[in-house]
């Protein structure tokens, strides 16, 4: 041990006894200034270096009002090279008066070309990036790993990339990123997989499953993968499949790649040795957390504020929402619960007056619904937030929340799965998702959520009852190297040489079986993710139903609404996986509704005055989740493969693209789908759309828009979210 680290462990030691939770603003200046000695000697030695930032954070959020403390601090966010820090004081009225020579000569070292400048472990990435081009990180969701993505594609001048994010959000998100970066000028950026790919730099901007379908109907000469919460590939869930197929192309494409995630501590040994990939783990939380559990009957110091004993959980909520500073996140497990307890915390919050939101209220009084109880939960600063809400509402209310206009959104896991937001605070109303409890793992990482980079020292986690349970994943496993078995479905899709033992044993009963059956493999193949028992099942239904060639066979562009019927009902009665048949959703209502969008093209609203049910907040859930998981995301999988299968055994040549189109978009005009695919709303398409005939990519689109006088067209709130998206 060498002095320094020697210096740094005796500091630690002390500040370990010295200085709890509370005693950050209870103690002494002296005491306070000494502490201050301690964490500067920490953040000097490698070995305390975390514990040393944990505890600047702290001295940062509760500010000291002495001028040799605040000099200390600014020596210490020195030695942190955490120099945004400086930048979150002097938004709080505080000044650390430690601008020098020698700190403008550390802040050069830490910034890049573009100004950015870069923490000390962002820099160590950045640096450990030059070596090592095949790179696994884990770092804390705070960390800023998706921050340098950018300036990795700039400095190495990368021809092709390709960047994979989790949701259509985050896509949303990280698009308009790259859209407003100049650097992106002259650089295509597709999000769409109806844009060809390009022969010119580019940037590919897409969720696991459009990359999937998009590199399987184009050849992409990619030479950087970028993966954003790679543990997903790992997760046994039904898009783990489709995760493992995007990282399996990267490695036949044996390109460089940055995959990226919070909380693993070890990657797949065989993905990283045959590509010869290098893993680092950095541990250092930028904003720190505190974990509050609020006990039943009993009260809880929060800073200085002490909130009072509560029974029920809904009752403890209010309190925090009332009583503790800063805004709030409320996890919960569903969506009908999402929407009651929103509607419960409008009861303790005063109505808001903002401009910004009476033109996002307008418009979804006008395009969705007027009864929406979202409405009378955004009057009062109030949003509750899921997978059922259109994507660029989901937008909106984050950037109201943003704006410091919203205090409070209550969530199910889709706002805690990568999206940034200002919260302080994150409550666990639940320990649960849907029905199943949160893992270790799911719980640290929404606990991540709370505070954010830029605008908090410290986040703030609350359970409502028992105490929170955090763990990182031991090692993320690539199902493709390291699984014993995989499903049949997934089996078919890697090449001989890449399956183990047991793979190329199960590949060959795969053989066998479909040999007896009269079945190519290449049929199977092409119907990804769709189980291979229900593909055999449609396949024998028709061979033993030869009449229903003549009955589903149409001319034309679409099929007639009695060919639509049979074909959903087989569809739903033999494709459908288990988890994709729903109780709101039969084979009636799917027929119906599937109908009314490929005939009609309704909007929204008059599809939810379609739906029969008692509470408009559930006509509305339950029609949204209608378009956002069948129309958009299973019938079109669904459809493809029934096609392919009715060809098969008839010789056929049904073609059911357009239908599937019609189904996502409503339209087949591409103006309008290229606008849709960049997150613009339908009602906003349609009052463009006749201007823009013509127009095939996004640049022509911006063109016109510049042009001629299509603007005016739109309300105040539609050209904002058109411009925003374009």
């Amino acid at each position: 041990m060498n002095y320094v680290d020697g210096l740094a462990l005796r500091a630690a030691e002390r500040m370990k006894h010295a200085f709890s939770v509370e005693d950050f603003f209870t103690k002494e200046v002296r005491d306070i200034q000494k502490g201050l000695e301690d964490v500067y000697k920490m953040l000097q030695s490698s070995s305390t270096y975390t514990q040393g930032v944990s505890y600047l954070c702290r001295f940062c959020e509760n500010y000291p009002d002495d001028k040799l403390c605040r000099e200390l601090i600014g020596q210490c966010i020195g030695s942190s090279r955490i120099f945004l820090y400086e930048e979150m004081l002097e938004k709080k009225g505080c000044s650390t008066a430690c601008e020098d020579l020698f700190s403008s000569v550390q802040k050069a070292f830490y910034s890049l070309p573009g100004d950015l400048v870069l923490t000390k472990e962002q820099k160590d990435l950045f640096d450990l990036f030059k070596t090592n081009r095949k790179l696994v990180v884990s770092a804390p969701t705070s960390f800023g790993k998706s921050r340098i993505i950018r300036e990795i594609v700039v400095y190495y001048d990368y021809k092709q990339v390709v960047l994979i994010v989790p949701t259509n959000a985050l896509l949303s998100e990280t698009y308009v990123s790259f859209l407003n970066d100049k650097r992106f000028d002259q650089t295509d950026l597709i999000y769409s997989t109806h844009i060809p790919p390009s022969k010119n730099r580019a940037v590919y901007i897409f969720t696991p499953e459009k990359f999937d379908a998009y590199s399987d109907e184009h050849e992409i000469d990619f030479d950087f993968f970028v993966f954003d919460e790679v543990y997903k590939v790992d997760s046994r869930d039904n898009r783990s499949s489709v995760y493992s197929s995007c990282l399996y192309k990267a490695y036949k494409k044996r390109c460089d790649y940055y995959l990226i995630g919070p909380y693993f501590k070890k990657f797949s040994d065989a993905y990283l040795e045959k590509t010869a990939g290098y893993f680092s783990k950095f541990s250092t939380d930028i904003v720190q957390k505190e974990l509050y559990t609020y006990s039943d009957d009993c009260e809880l110091q929060v800073g200085k504020t002490i909130l009072p004993s509560r029974r029920t959980k809904i009752s403890k909520l209010k309190e925090i929402v009332r009583r503790v500073d800063g805004q709030t996140i409320v996890y919960v497990s569903r969506k009908d619960s999402a929407e009651s307890k929103a509607k419960e915390l409008v009861k303790i919050c005063a109505e808001v007056e903002n401009q910004l939101l009476e033109e996002v209220i307008e418009y979804i009084s006008e395009t969705i619904s007027d009864e929406w109880s979202l409405i009378s939960c955004l009057r009062n600063g109030v949003a509750f937030h899921h997978a059922g809400i259109p994507k660029y509402i989901q937008t909106e209310l984050v950037d109201l929340f943003n704006a410091q206009i919203l205090q409070v959104i209550v969530c199910t896991p889709t706002l805690t799965e990568g999206v940034n937001t200002s919260a302080k605070n994150v409550v666990f109303f639940d320990n649960k998702k849907a029905d199943i409890p949160l893992t270790g793992f799911e719980t640290k990482n929404i606990i991540g959520r709370s505070g954010r980079f830029g605008h908090h020292f410290i986040g703030r986690a609350f359970s409502l009852g028992e105490e929170l349970q955090q763990e990182e994943i031991e090692k993320i496993d690539f199902p493709i190297f390291d699984y014993e078995s995989v499903s049949k479905e997934d089996n078919l899709q890697i090449d001989l040489d890449d399956l183990p033992p047991s793979g190329k044993e199960q590949r060959k009963e795969i053989l066998d079986e479909v040999r007896q059956k009269r079945v190519p493999i290449t049929l199977l193949k092409k119907n990804k993710y769709i189980k291979f028992e229900n593909q055999l099942a449609l396949i024998e239904f028709l061979r033993a139903n030869q009449t229903l060639e003549g009955e589903v066979l149409f001319s034309g562009s679409l099929p007639t609404k009695g060919q639509l019927d049979t074909i959903i009902e087989l569809i739903h009665d033999i494709l459908f996986s288990e988890s994709d048949v729903r109780r709101n959703w039969t084979t009636g209502a799917l027929q119906k509704f599937t109908a009314y969008q490929v005939y009609y093209q309704p909007n929204i609203k008059e599809l939810v005055s379609e739906y029969n049910a008692v509470r408009e907040d559930t006509r509305i859930r339950n029609v949204l989740t209608l378009i956002y998981e069948y129309f958009e995301f299973k019938f079109p999988k669904y459809f493809m493969a029934f096609e392919h299968l009715f060809n098969f055994v008839y010789s056929a040549s049904l073609n059911l693209s357009p239908l599937i189109i019609h189904l996502q978009y409503g339209t087949d005009r591409i103006q309008d789908i290229l606008l849709i695919d960049a997150g613009v709303p339908v009602s906003i398409v349609k009052k463009v759309s006749k201007h823009l005939s013509g127009a095939e990519t996004i640049v022509e689109i911006k063109h016109r828009l510049r042009q001629q006088n299509i603007l005016a067209l739109l309300s105040k709130v539609e050209q904002r979210m058109l411009l925003k998206r374009i």
